[in-house]
């Protein structure tokens, strides 16, 4: 019984680390397309407690069979704690973009990488 209770308590703890570490999360994104254009286009939200950033927001481009076709990088300004922020990738002529993915750097971790 202990032993469960000291294991609750630990995942406990990391839930609540991991939740105030990385407070900022993509609440919605889209790829706009017109004609062979693209860009992405979305919302932030810092579900955090203390205000967050900045940040660079990586978007990634690629092709249907998978190969990377272009790359942005969006410095994204401090959020306070509770606030929501619209990005707007700027467009690009990729006609066969198909899909993206998007990475939040939240910057160094305290370990330098």
């Amino acid at each position: 019984m202990v032993i469960l209770l000291v294991a609750l308590g630990f995942v406990g703890i990391v839930a609540s680390l991991l939740k105030n570490n990385e407070p900022v999360k993509v609440l919605q994104s889209r790829m706009v397309r017109n004609g062979s254009e693209v860009f992405v286009e979305g919302r932030l939200r810092n579900a955090g407690t203390r205000a967050a950033g900045p940040l660079d927001l990586e978007v990634r481009y690629y092709a249907r069979n998978g190969d990377a076709l272009g790359r942005d990088v969006l410095t994204i300004q401090p959020l306070r704690a509770g606030t929501e922020r619209e990005f707007h990738t700027p467009i690009h002529n990729l006609g066969t973009a198909n899909s993206y993915s998007i990475y939040l750097n939240h910057g160094r971790n305290p370990y330098g990488n």
